[in-house]
């Protein structure tokens, strides 16, 4: 039969063990900047002290009548186990307040009342080698409950209540999986405490606590989902949930936003296309003024820290400084450089009161004279604009607001139609006409722009299968395609799904897209032109010229057209330097053997201009505005 001193001491040490794993684990992972940090390393130190102390007990028990020696070493190890194990509870329900952001709204008084009870049973504790009011040792040294355990006990159960409550008051504060981990966390440490209360020759208390530590280490203080693997900064996911979290909670601060707008001038130095050269030239000087908890990165070149504790003054002085530490050169090992980048100040609740509209000062191009470098209450206006505008994208969708236009293209003669480009237009009720350089790049934030890239191919079928366009002379009409979707799996099938569903000849549609992909992508890209090339389409890559990759896109890919951009035929028409430009890429796109498109004709002079040059087609307000299909039926007839 063997002793409880046999059955005690594996326990003891299991659970030594698997505290000490996760104290090493959380001082390994170099997280211990923020409060729930500290309060969970605290309480793993109360757990290895409990745990070594109750082992050496164990380990004496057996000679405790045989030196007087021994038995002073089994108090003082008891008294220093009640010491710590005293502040375990207190320290938990500080935990639980910590991870749903509750401590925010405690001031001094409701700190004071929450410690009180943690006060009285550690000046308890403390005074039991004089008093004996908590437990004893009797002559035989058989270890005996008085009152004063009993009061341990109550004070447990008022902190038991206390978490229960605020945690469940804060439940859409925290993520589900935190609600989950807590509440094992918390089950597990209550049970034992009550399985050891009722029979205190079942020592499983402490390891029910470490089985519950290492739970939450996993599942709560283990965040390598929410940081960026190659800088180490929270990323999106985790400003979400602190943001979510800060809300719930009714905690006022402020976001100040850094948007690099040359980031580029970095892959260019380094030659890498990673974020962390970026990140580790602007996070020290963050550092300065911030922990780096307070600091997400939403982007490649975007930056969102959250300003606790700050009036509006203070919160303007910071961003000022941050704004104007761009006025000069940052270092870098492999030279000075400047960076050009814009700060946006919004206070919470006041200037924004949601999540998502966080996400869009971090993500929305800014409005108006971008000269300025410093944007604050009084510019966020642009906000609510695209939050309404997000709405009248999803109502389009559902009450049929979207509408295709189209617009013409003519032969290099200027007097012969070629073809058309479809493009979408939103009718909303409350907003009025909207045009696409507005509502697409929402689409594209929000994941709506493959639906309404589907609803113009559609509409645009429709036509064709009808045999109008062919019978008034369009060759083919072309479609524009959002490269966001034309990288993800299964997209060409997609697309040829929805064409021969309604029976259109392949060679009847140009699909256009517009060349903004990282060069990592062009090998995926570059798969899907071959694939729609092969099934019989037309491929344009649209607005040549905006962009200094354009011309690898013209290498990497089997384009038939290139649609030569607006500005450079406007440029060629005012300077020499604009002429020559406008020349060499017409020479060199025609020794390449692709057609060539020039977008923003607007003069006859132009016409006989791109004429000279050998361009094969025309598009622009010269011919005709983007119309709807009825105008274009009329005009065609014409």
């Amino acid at each position: 039969m063997p002793t409880s001193q046999t059955i005690e001491i594996p326990f003891y040490i299991a659970a030594f063990l698997i505290s000490l794993t996760c104290m090493v684990y959380t001082l390994i992972q170099n997280r211990q900047d923020k409060l729930q940090n500290k309060v969970y390393l605290g309480m793993l130190l109360c757990l290895l002290l409990n745990t070594a102390t109750e082992t050496l007990c164990a380990f004496l028990d057996p000679y405790r009548l045989d030196s007087a020696a021994v038995r002073f070493v089994m108090e003082l190890c008891q008294y220093l186990y009640f010491i710590f194990h005293t502040a375990m509870l207190p320290m938990l329900g500080y935990y639980v307040i910590s991870v749903t952001g509750i401590f925010r709204r405690f001031d001094r008084t409701k700190h004071l009342l929450f410690l009180l009870p943690a006060l009285l049973t550690e000046l308890l504790m403390l005074t039991n080698p004089l008093n004996h009011w908590s437990y004893y040792y009797d002559e035989n040294m058989i270890f005996t409950r008085n009152w004063g355990e009993t009061f341990l006990y109550a004070s447990s159960v008022l902190y038991f209540a206390f978490v229960m409550v605020n945690l469940f008051r804060s439940w859409k504060a925290i993520t589900a999986k935190r609600r989950a981990a807590l509440s094992y966390f918390f089950l597990m440490v209550v049970g034992g405490i009550l399985v050891q209360l009722v029979n205190i020759n079942l020592r499983v208390e402490l390891f029910g606590e470490s089985l519950a530590y290492l739970g939450v280490l996993l599942s709560v203080e283990n965040e390598d989902d929410l940081l960026d693997p190659e800088t180490g900064i929270y990323n999106r996911r985790a400003l979400r949930m602190d943001l979510d979290n800060l809300l719930v909670n009714r905690q006022g601060f402020h976001a100040v936003c850094v948007k690099v707008e040359n980031a580029d001038i970095i892959r260019r130095l380094t030659g890498s296309a990673g974020t962390g050269a970026l990140t580790v030239l602007l996070l020290d000087e963050f550092l300065r003024h911030i922990p780096r908890y307070l600091i997400y990165q939403t982007a490649p070149d975007t930056f969102v820290m959250t300003l606790m504790g700050r009036d509006r003054a203070q919160a303007q002085a910071f961003a000022q400084q941050i704004s104007e530490r761009f006025d000069r050169p940052w270092s870098h090992h492999h030279g000075e450089l400047m960076l050009s980048a814009t700060t946006i100040l919004a206070e919470i609740p006041t200037d924004i009161d949601n999540t998502e509209d966080v996400f869009n000062m971090a993500d929305s191009s800014l409005p108006g004279d971008h000269a300025r470098r410093l944007f604050s209450r009084e510019d966020l206006g642009y906000l609510l604009r695209r939050r309404e505008v997000e709405s009248a994208v999803q109502r389009g969708l559902d009450q049929g607001g979207f509408e295709v236009y189209y617009q013409p293209t003519y032969y290099a003669d200027g007097k012969r139609i070629h073809g058309a480009e479809a493009l979408v237009r939103l009718h909303d009720d409350k907003l009025g006409r909207l045009f696409p350089d507005e509502f697409i790049p929402v689409a594209e934030r929000i994941g709506l722009i493959g639906e309404i890239d589907d609803y113009v191919l559609r509409s645009v079928c429709a036509f064709l299968a009808g045999g109008l366009p062919a019978q008034l002379g369009l060759e083919c009409i072309n479609v524009n395609l959002s490269v966001l979707q034309c990288l993800q799996p299964g997209f060409v099938d997609h697309i040829l799904s929805i064409v021969e569903a309604a029976g259109v000849d392949h060679a009847q549609i140009n699909f256009e897209i517009t060349e903004s992909v990282d060069a990592a992508d062009y090998r995926v890209l570059s798969a899907v032109v071959h694939e729609f090339r092969r099934a019989g389409f037309q491929i344009s890559i649209d607005d040549y010229g905006t962009g200094y990759s354009n011309m690898q896109a013209l290498f990497a890919m089997e384009f038939d057209v290139v649609k030569i951009d607006k500005s450079i035929l406007w440029e060629a028409q005012k300077s020499s330097l604009g002429r020559i430009i406008l020349e060499n890429s017409v020479r060199m796109i025609r020794q390449m053997n692709r057609k060539i498109l020039v977008e923003g004709v607007e003069t006859a002079e132009q016409i006989e201009l791109l004429a000279q040059l050998g361009v094969d087609y025309l598009q622009g307000f010269y011919f005709s505005r983007p119309v709807p299909l009825d105008a274009l039926l009329k005009l065609l007839k014409n």
